[in-house]
């Protein structure tokens, strides 16, 4: 527990020095969010501060890897490979811009990629059914998909992507030691740190985003662990659906919305679920921290669903689901009868 915690400061450490130093030089150079009619923010704010967080993660990393204390598996480099990947796409989405089609068409190859490294070439048997590695790529695509437009999507609130993702970190760490896979517990655990750091400098108010080069990183990780860790828990495939609920629901009504609107899939709007609880409140904190509640809640199904799976569990989770799930649907549909707030027109 010692070495844990001493991952975590080396992180959190790392990330509050070079939050800073990205927020400065994002004010040198002109890397700024620019204020719209469907953004929360007012005045132009640094963005990229994902660069911070890629930078304190890989360096505790790899700083554990050469200091001996723990010596990491070759698969951790197969894991950088692909997050810096997305890093970099993630830098010229930020600076320049890319088409969301092309992200998508990555987040296909990168899903495909990964878990072409990392199969056995062996069929897995699950309640009788033959899962052959061609579904097992279709569905890893999937995965990398959903996860990263799903953490992306949710990035809209000051402090509310890294802070659910401060969760989700925790609880994969969680299984990450559960599962005894070692190098996948010090990877969260210098997540954690890190997002720590920045959630310094990007609470309310936020003096910096991560932009899309933190939320196409983050969604990266969190896709490429739940893979790693299927491997040892596919009997419990829904604590993942669980933990993920929140980001994967906004994420589906947004597609549902669009396609009533006749709208492109990825157009941007203002009916995501943060900006429906935002209303015309003018506190953020008080809508993130309910955010927060809302994922510690799911985040507690997901460990209770793999500890101790059973029907009253399953049942208070739906209930639970369908709630949130049914008020945000009704208040889009409201929203979206109203031409000021459908898509942001």
């Amino acid at each position: 527990m010692i070495l844990y915690a001493i991952i975590i400061c080396f992180s959190l450490v790392f990330s509050l020095f070079l939050v800073s130093r990205t927020k400065a030089m994002c004010i040198v150079y002109g890397f700024h969010d620019i204020p719209e009619e469907r953004k929360v923010h007012t005045q132009k704010v640094p963005t990229m501060g994902g660069l911070a967080i890629f930078i304190a993660v890989w360096c505790t990393v790899l700083l554990v890897d050469v200091s001996g204390i723990v010596i990491l598996e070759n698969i951790v480099y197969k894991i950088l490979a692909v997050s810096l990947g997305f890093f970099l796409v993630g830098i010229v989405d930020d600076v320049k811009g890319i088409s969301a089609k092309t992200k998508f068409l990555v987040q296909l190859i990168s899903g495909a990629v990964f878990f072409s490294w990392n199969r056995n070439n062996l069929p897995v048997i699950y309640n009788n059914i033959i899962i052959t590695n061609l579904m097992l790529t279709v569905a890893a695509m999937f995965l990398f998909a959903v996860i990263i437009n799903s953490m992306n999507f949710i990035d809209g609130l000051d402090g509310l992507c890294g802070g659910v993702s401060l969760i989700f970190s925790i609880v994969l760490a969680f299984y990450a030691v559960l599962t005894g896979k070692t190098y996948l517990v010090f990877i969260m655990l210098s997540l954690i740190g890190s997002l720590i750091g920045f959630l310094v400098f990007n609470f309310y108010p936020a003096k910096i985003f991560m932009g899309d080069t933190g939320s196409l990183f983050l969604g990266s990780m969190f896709s490429m662990v739940i893979m790693l860790l299927s491997y040892h828990m596919i009997e419990s495939w829904y604590a993942y659906i669980a933990l993920f609920t929140y980001p994967i629901m906004d994420l589906v009504l947004a597609v549902l919305r669009r396609t009533i609107a006749k709208k492109p899939l990825f157009a941007p709007d203002k009916n995501h679920i943060h900006h429906i609880l935002m209303g015309s409140r003018t506190n953020q904190s008080a809508v993130v921290i309910f955010i927060y509640l809302i994922n510690i809640v799911f985040a507690a199904f997901s460990i209770l669903m793999y500890l101790f799976p059973s029907i009253i569990v399953f049942v208070s989770y739906a209930v639970f689901l369908i709630a949130i799930f049914w008020y945000s649907l009704y208040k889009m549909l409201k929203n979206y009868r109203s031409k000021d707030n459908a898509f942001g027109k």
